[in-house]
């Protein structure tokens, strides 16, 4: 964990929604505001589980300060030793850490990893792994756009044989937004809904070779964002604020690793729901 001064964050203050707020709430609210920043690159794991070596993505866009805390903290992390055919074995994972700054209550902030997710590396030409097809976005409710509301939707999507969504859920909902608890909650029942809808009519490119080729299904997972045009989207290395919503799982989706959190990943990504990459170090988030 790491302090830097507050000064630091305050290109990352959220908006309040343009409607009538009770003032008690709205102050709730934004006290549980939370100041992230994803940082993404790639790591490498030996037979045994132990770090090797570790790049982050354009670490010139990164405040030093983050490049410090990741540099001191990822070669501690330690894993469940990759087994294949039995056997243990080195890997490459992509890295995608969610960076949390807290107030410290003396002006400062404190910085530390709260989640982290270890896995493939997307790509469209992998045969081996669920491929996106017809990924139209979902249109934006005209009551919320109104309001001035957005946030980002977090999907589980189960993709049946034939390539189509056998099933979704929202699995967490934050806002860019603050008002009040009710403001939000109609805000985040809204953007489900829609993102719900539109994923439905999707579709996918199935396994076609490798180890998950006959399974009935698949399950991946799919950030949608809603952002109104003339505000300016927070850039890869600056701070972003968010209101938290509540997260869900449904029956069908399967265990997910402690240090995981939907919010790690980037709108418009891609990721199967789960990884063979375990990660066993606690985090200090």
């Amino acid at each position: 964990m790491f302090r830097i001064v507050a000064a630091a964050l305050l290109a990352a203050s959220l908006l309040a929604l343009p409607i009538r707020a009770e003032s008690q709430t709205a102050r709730q609210a934004r006290q549980e505001v939370e100041a992230s920043m994803v940082v993404t690159g790639v790591i490498d794991i030996d037979a045994q589980g132990e770090v090797t070596a570790h790049v982050v993505d354009q670490p010139d866009k990164l405040p030093d300060y983050v490049l410090e805390l990741v540099d001191r903290a990822v070669p501690a992390f330690r894993f469940e030793p990759l087994l294949v055919d039995g056997s243990p074995a080195s890997g490459q994972a992509k890295m995608s850490l969610r960076l949390v700054a807290t107030q410290a209550g003396d002006g400062s902030m404190n910085v530390a990893i709260r989640s982290a997710h270890f896995g493939e590396t997307y790509s469209d030409t992998d045969a081996g792994s669920v491929r996106r097809k017809n990924m139209r976005p979902p249109q934006y409710p005209s009551n919320v756009l109104v309001a001035g509301g957005a946030g980002t939707v977090y999907l589980l999507v189960r993709v049946g044989r034939d390539g189509r969504v056998e099933d979704v859920a929202a699995e967490q909902v934050n806002l860019t937004v603050v008002g009040t608890a009710r403001a939000m909650e109609s805000i985040r029942e809204a953007l489900a809904r829609a993102s719900i809808s539109g994923a439905r009519r999707w579709s996918f490119i199935p396994p076609s070779e490798g180890p998950e080729v006959e399974r009935d299904h698949w399950v991946v997972r799919v950030p949608v964002e809603f952002f109104i045009d003339n505000h300016r989207r927070p850039r890869y290395g600056e701070w972003a604020s968010y209101h938290p919503g509540p997260r869900m799982r449904p029956d069908w989706a399967g265990p997910t690793s402690p240090a995981f959190s939907p919010d790690l990943l980037l709108a418009d990504s891609l990721t199967p729901e789960t990884s063979r990459f375990r990660l066993l170090t606690p985090l200090d988030g």
